[in-house]
């Protein structure tokens, strides 16, 4: 594995089986279908080679898991343990967007670094992010430790639509569920590993064309879902949503709830 090559894992941290398709695509009852179950898997992904170790997003909170219905199956430490990672030992975390699930453990990683695309800092900071129906998605506790990041030195803001972040990980803001959503493009052995994070929560919003029910920007929601089919047209491309459960059928499990993303069984 040479400088810009990595391995990618996807870490299953938590679960909830109480979702359904009528809350979880927009305007379900256009399609005309009928209700069905649709079981949400939580994950964060570890990025690493002989250089550095990243990962994208760091979950949420045993606290935040409790207030919202959702049910741990393992801390992050712990996750992280079994495939040899230390907290300490994580160099950077690319926060792909600033929802309550997907930044809530910053604080366990004094080392590293943050990355985050500037538009989606500037709009959960800006005059309109107190609104209820925008606030439910970010805790004032989650906020606050993005902001102190940030007075440190500690956040990169990223002002490109396309940003190489090291060598094989390119950063592409991929604006919809919300303003500056990033989606990690990641060169491995195996091919393309595309980590879409929640610019796409399941399979089926890019193969059906179908809107997840939050977003900011419904056009920029449909534009992403063509970018990440484009990506996923590649050779060996493997794009990676946020919330399936399918991901942890799809790919080598080399120890619990740990999946090797480059590595799909066939």
């Amino acid at each position: 594995m040479n400088e810009t090559e990595y391995e990618v894992f996807a870490l299953r941290y938590a679960y909830r089986n109480d979702n359904r398709a009528s809350s979880t695509f927009y305007r379900f009852e256009l399609y005309k279908e009928p209700e069905k179950e649709y079981p949400m898997d939580y994950f964060f992904w570890v990025v690493r080679n002989k250089d550095r170790t990243l990962l994208v997003d760091c979950g949420y909170t045993r606290a935040r898991a409790l207030e919202r219905g959702r049910t741990l199956t393992a801390s992050p430490t712990d996750l992280l343990a079994r495939i040899g990672v230390t907290p300490d030992a994580v160099d950077h975390v690319v926060l792909s967007h600033m929802h309550w699930d997907h930044i809530g453990n910053v604080g366990l990683f004094p080392n590293a670094t943050f990355s985050l695309a500037r538009r989606e800092f500037e709009f959960w900071t800006g005059p309109y992010a107190d609104r209820p129906c925008l606030s439910l998605a970010l805790g004032d506790e989650e906020l606050e430790a993005i902001k102190s990041l940030e007075r440190q030195g500690r956040l990169f803001l990223i002002e490109d639509d396309t940003h190489e972040l090291y060598p094989g990980i390119r950063l592409i803001t991929s604006p919809g569920h919300t303003p500056g959503q990033l989606v990690a493009d990641i060169s491995t052995r195996s091919g393309s590993v595309v980590v879409a994070s929640d610019a796409l929560h399941y399979y089926d919003e890019m193969s059906l064309d179908r809107p997840f029910h939050v977003f900011t920007e419904l056009e920029g929601m449909y534009r992403t879902y063509h970018l990440l089919r484009s990506l996923a047209a590649r050779p060996r491309t493997w794009v990676i949503p946020g919330h399936d459960p399918v991901v942890s059928s799809a790919f080598t499990e080399v120890s619990e709830d740990c999946l090797d993303l480059t590595a799909p069984i066939a």
